[in-house]
């Protein structure tokens, strides 16, 4: 998010206070009512909340960029990556890693996930305790399933796990200037090791596809390709894994949106609106290349703006009744993947991890009974849970709660 302004509060939406962090949507919905383009002196940028607004600056990378050296400013080495290049420059590293990602046979992903989020809930009817579905569930699917992906051992160790918290908080670095340096060595170290994980890296994957990728992109340096690496693992875990624990929780609240075994259409549907409501990416920056107007504000270079994206997703301009699940709207019409020049790569592979997740517990007949409330991480560029902890009861078991 945009640079903070010292100990200065705004009145409508205060990013990390706790209230906020707990349940976001009331603030996003209050900013979105008194104006769709908002100055906000805490990010000191402008603040989007509407959804034409959002895709707007998403689809116009001559006017809005994710790099901020366009406007003069310094951008550390270890935040060059495929996430933070605009197009011509972004052109290379993006058709190396969708070359890589083409080979890699969709068939074999969708049975491996599957055999990954089945196991998972099959250990979860096993454990005979109260199981943390964040910890114990929602994250190791995620790390197992994208390391799976590239074709490399699941690291192993709470050190991993440091690094990729402080990522994430590094993310909210313009509200509390504390967290830019350890997020920055984190990622260092994070493309260090998958720079090791590249170098060693076998024909199978998709790693290896990457470096056999590279030798046909000689303008991709070896930095560049590591560093991009990295934001792929990266988000392909904390993202995925934040996703899981998201929706997760709102099955736990409504357990009667969990489709039968066999109803795919429901289920299809369910998945898309869990990611409209429950996506983890709050908010995206761009700063403002050449002096525009967007929702009838001027934007001028050098202003930053925050695409609050999970706002978007409940305007009520396009979703009516934002905040329900509705398995009748259109499919994809969500901004939870971004769109343009810096779409996910990764959407199918988070989609199909949540649909077999979905599969998986509707084929156990398990039940999911809180026990204890919900706690979110204190983050608020990427949201999530730090824990969920529920009681797993047995097939076919009656579950009504809501925590």
């Amino acid at each position: 998010m945009g640079e903070t302004t010292g100990a200065l509060r705004d009145p409508i939406y205060d990013p990390l206070d706790p209230g906020v962090i707990a349940g976001p949507h009331p603030f996003y919905k209050r900013l979105r009512e008194h104006r769709r383009v908002y100055w906000h002196a805490t990010l000191g940028a402008w603040a989007l909340t509407g959804y034409g607004e959002c895709r707007q600056v998403l689809n116009d990378t001559a006017h809005f960029g994710s790099d901020f050296r366009r406007v003069g400013e310094d951008v550390p080495d270890a935040q060059l990556s495929v996430q933070s290049l605009d197009p011509p420059e972004h052109g290379a590293i993006r058709h190396l890693l969708v070359s890589a990602l083409h080979e890699q046979s969709p068939a074999v992903m969708v049975d491996r996930v599957a055999e990954i989020a089945t196991a998972q809930v099959t250990a979860l009817g096993e454990r005979g305790r109260p199981v943390d579905l964040v910890k114990e569930f929602a994250r190791p699917v995620a790390l197992r399933t994208m390391c799976d992906f590239l074709g490399v051992e699941a690291p192993d160790g709470p050190w991993f796990e440091e690094l990729s918290n402080a990522v994430v908080r590094s993310m909210d670095a313009g509200l509390d200037p504390s967290r830019a340096e350890p997020g920055n060595r984190a990622r260092g170290e994070l493309s260090r090791i998958v720079g090791d994980w590249l170098r060693d890296a076998g024909d199978d994957g998709f790693l290896g596809a990457a470096r056999r990728a590279s030798l046909g992109e000689p303008n991709v340096s070896a930095a560049l390709l590591a560093n991009s690496l990295r934001a792929v693992l990266h988000a392909g875990y904390e993202s995925v894994g934040r996703l899981l624990g998201n929706a997760l929780a709102r099955l736990v609240a409504h357990p009667g949106l969990l489709p039968g075994p066999q109803d795919l259409s429901h289920r299809d549907a369910l998945v898309d609106e869990l990611i409209r409501l429950d996506a983890p990416v709050q908010a995206d920056a761009r700063v403002c290349t050449r002096d525009c107007v967007v929702g009838g504000e001027q934007i001028h270079r050098g202003d930053v703006v925050v695409l609050f994206l999970a706002a978007a997703n409940r305007d009520p301009a396009v979703f009516p009744q934002p905040d329900e699940v509705d398995l009748n709207r259109r499919k994809g019409v969500h901004l939870a993947f971004g769109r343009g020049a810096h779409a996910c790569l990764g959407a199918s592979l988070a989609t199909l991890q949540l649909r077999a997740v979905l599969a998986a517990l509707a084929a156990s007949g398990l039940g999911l009974t809180a026990t204890e409330a919900p706690v979110y991480e204190p983050t608020a560029t990427l949201r999530g849970l730090r824990s969920l902890t529920v009681a797993v009861g047995g097939p076919h078991r009656s579950v009504l709660l809501t925590p």
